[in-house]
């Protein structure tokens, strides 16, 4: 299984690849020009960044701490145990 630490060191195509393949969409949430999806990947949640033209990904990244997750969580509830 991989971890978020194997996972960060992955090329983020690669990572974005993973994640859109193996991962469990959750939810979206809007922070200026990008559509941040929320997804559960293997043991922990990542973020997709979308650009403003929702086809490009302009960052990947894997959540290690609680506090990362709380913009979500006024939305959705989440089983938190990070």
């Amino acid at each position: 299984m991989l971890t978020a630490a194997d996972f960060n060191n992955l090329p983020p195509r690669h990572q974005a690849r993973l994640v859109l393949e193996q991962g469990r969409y959750l939810h979206h949430i809007i922070r200026g020009w990008c559509k941040i999806d929320l997804y559960w990947f293997h043991d922990f949640y990542v973020e997709l960044w979308f650009l403003y033209d929702l086809k490009t990904i302009g960052l990947v990244r894997a959540l290690t701490n609680k506090a990362s997750l709380e913009p979500y969580l006024e939305t959705i509830k989440l089983k938190v145990n990070v």
